[in-house]
């Protein structure tokens, strides 16, 4: 069933995700949402997981989060998330590059395209699956109206994924919600000391399971170990191989991959003057080699230098 205008689903109805049927009876019996109607009905019949997370994310979360959105979604599994910036949009953008569904839970209605940052991101979602809320079109996102949507990312997905979270935040209340309704909740372990990384270290502390990848999502869906029937997760691309570097940029995106992820940590590591090194992490940037969070803190990319870097400008 292709995309097409808005559209509302009754509980009564055949296609309402049973799933929701966990949660108290909603004040209006109706789910509304715009985009593929038949990948709702998918819910009943594919592997769901919940990815949600911080939206001032660091580079490290936004890749482990598209990594994740994407892998699944590879495997078969219906990515849900909540459009947010940051960890959101990376879980989504991650299961369309995977080829796969995803869903987004807006606190508005399913018109409202909120942020509008991903006014992009929210029409491709709409073409591969759907954009869903308690709400009626032309409904404006209020700021109590997030935790309400939450409890139904919670309600989704047979697993919940937390990537990166600060404390307290909205992401911490999915989880509760999550295994108040007796679905398992997962984390994936942040860098100490790191703000956003404090909710997710701490959920695994009191007993969430560790995420390090899309396969141990995959067994907590299904089981360790492969199983006949289980959907397959397919070997990850080949690394992608970025323009040639000459050997002390070279040097320096190898520094940043062993986690030197400050101006100064790749100063002192690589014997550069500090000026030096942000000249040099600003060249990657444009290369496309590595990227900066909003902290500052430089990560590696997917893309590899080739084997040889002949002469040239970089």
């Amino acid at each position: 069933m292709s995309a097409g205008g808005p559209w509302a689903i009754e509980r009564s109805s055949t296609d309402y995700p049973v799933c929701l049927t966990d949660l108290d009876p909603p004040e209006q019996p109706l789910l509304y949402g715009a985009g593929r109607r038949d990948a709702i009905a998918g819910l009943a019949r594919d592997p769901v997981v919940t990815i949600v997370g911080a939206r001032q994310a660091s580079g490290y979360g936004l890749r482990v989060a598209e990594r994740l959105g994407r892998d699944l979604a590879v495997a078969g599994v219906t990515v849900v998330s909540g459009m947010a910036r940051g960890i959101d949009a990376a879980a989504h953008r991650g299961a369309l590059l995977g080829g796969g569904a995803t869903i987004a839970v807006l606190a508005g209605g399913p018109d409202n395209v909120y942020p509008p940052m991903n006014r992009a991101l929210y029409r491709e979602i709409l073409g591969v699956g759907a954009v869903i809320s308690e709400h009626p079109p032309g409904t404006e996102a209020r700021k109590h109206q997030f935790p309400a949507r939450n409890r139904i990312m919670a309600a989704l997905g047979a697993v919940a994924v937390i990537v990166e979270a600060a404390q307290p935040s909205g992401s911490l209340i999915t989880a509760d919600l999550a295994a108040k309704l007796g679905r398992t909740v997962g984390a994936v372990p942040g860098q100490l000391g790191v703000r956003v990384a404090e909710g997710a270290n701490d959920l695994i502390k009191e007993g969430a399971h560790l995420i390090r990848d899309a396969r141990d999502v995959l067994d907590l869906l299904f089981g360790v170990g492969v199983e006949p029937g289980r959907p397959q997760l397919h070997a990850a691309p080949a690394p992608r191989a970025g323009p040639p570097l000459k050997a002390p940029l070279r040097a320096v995106v190898e520094l940043v991959g062993g986690g030197a992820a400050t101006v100064d940590r790749v100063a002192l590591d690589g014997d550069l003057a500090p000026r030096e090194a942000a000249v040099a992490l600003a060249r990657l940037e444009r290369l496309g080699y590595v990227t900066a969070d909003p902290f500052g803190r430089w990560g590696r990319t997917d893309l590899t230098p080739p084997d040889r870097a002949p002469g040239g400008r970089h």
